[in-house]
């Protein structure tokens, strides 16, 4: 049955059911809706229209003379109208707000800290998973030479600095690191990484004969930027045994199916991935196409640049999970996270202006 059919007192009774099952992870009766939101019912009209919210498959009894406990269809509708009314969190805001303005750090200490924020805001656990590097919008470049002939390459995008390593020929010299980091920052920035591998083969078709010498440093820094692209999945995980905070996990093997695919790659990026277009999504019960995580929910939001799908975070936990705070949570996440997006590109756009005039 639709939706549209449930009349304002069954929403009422349906929502008030839902949260208190979320907070206390008791049955819901008659008596207890009654008492603590509707009291201007009586309690045999409550039974009446609870036994009715049973038939249209919002409720379900663990057995004959217990309670009722919401379905994965009660909490879809719950959800739904949720998203119309979440609000985001004060404490939390500042707390991610603070965290991202690090833009000095190393991205995976970024993924790490953005991860324990949702995590501990929220009490479950939490993944981030980046896909690929491909599509970071790049602010500057540096290539720093090691005393093994090798070179780190530190390249700052938007959402913090990624890093890899190439070997570096003989007769290369610190200065001619600095050279090519200035070069490759003014030719590229603003540029993603992607575009940055793709065009450095036509810039040393234009070098001139006075920065011929160090040509193999580009090279092999081309390779390193391939090795870093193809890197497809940067996974970060945080507070998995939060899960056992919960009384549906008090089953280890339970608890266990779910760890199992937390921790593995592959089913996480799959898991992540699915209904990847809304900015935050939710999969609920039957509907996540994972059997372990047929009675679980996950929460998902995405963060684009320019369309693009950058990472994906995930919260994971039983469908009686505090949806309201979590949808607050992912959404503070994504707001600061395109902010900071949206000023980079404000600042970059006015100095391009700026060196056109």
């Amino acid at each position: 049955m639709g939706d549209e059919i449930l009349s304002e007192r069954k929403l009422k009774i349906l929502y008030s059911a839902v949260e208190d099952y979320i907070q206390y992870a008791n049955p819901i009766t008659s008596g207890s809706v009654h008492d603590k939101y509707i009291s201007n019912i009586s309690p045999a009209t409550l039974r009446n229209e609870l036994s009715a919210l049973e038939a249209m498959g919002y409720l379900k009894q663990l057995h004959t003379s217990s309670g009722r406990i919401p379905t994965s269809k009660a909490y879809r509708l719950y959800v739904n109208q949720l998203m119309g009314n979440t609000k985001f969190n004060k404490k939390t805001l500042e707390t991610v707000r603070g965290m991202l303005t690090q833009r000095t750090a190393y991205l995976s200490d970024i993924l790490q800290a953005v991860a324990g924020a949702v995590s501990q805001t929220t009490n479950y656990p939490t993944v981030v998973v980046l896909n690929g590097y491909d599509n970071l919008p790049v602010e500057s470049i540096k290539i720093i030479p090691l005393i093994n002939l090798s070179a780190l390459l530190l390249i700052g995008t938007t959402n913090g600095i990624v890093n890899g390593q190439f070997e570096l020929s003989n007769g290369i010299t610190e200065e001619n690191c600095i050279d090519a980091s200035n070069f490759l920052t003014k030719k590229f920035a603003g540029k993603t990484i992607q575009f940055m591998r793709e065009n450095i083969k036509q810039e040393l078709l234009n070098m001139s004969d006075e920065i011929d010498s160090f040509k193999q440093l580009f090279n092999n820094l081309i390779n390193c930027l391939t090795d870093m692209i193809t890197r497809r999945e940067n996974v970060v995980r945080v507070g998995e045994t939060k899960l056992l905070n919960n009384p549906e996990y008090a089953d280890l093997s339970d608890a266990k199916k779910v760890f199992d695919i937390i921790n593995d790659d592959g089913e996480i990026n799959q898991v992540l991935n699915e209904n990847s277009d809304s900015e935050i999504s939710f999969t609920i019960g039957k509907e996540n196409n994972s059997e372990e995580l047929k009675n679980c929910s996950v929460v998902k939001a995405n963060y684009k640049i320019k369309g693009k799908n950058i990472a994906s975070i995930g919260v994971i936990g039983p469908e009686r999970m505090n949806y309201s705070n979590v949808a607050s949570a992912l959404k503070v996440i994504v707001s600061e996270l395109d902010k900071l997006n949206y000023l980079t590109n404000d600042s970059d756009d006015k100095e391009d202006n700026k060196n056109k005039n």
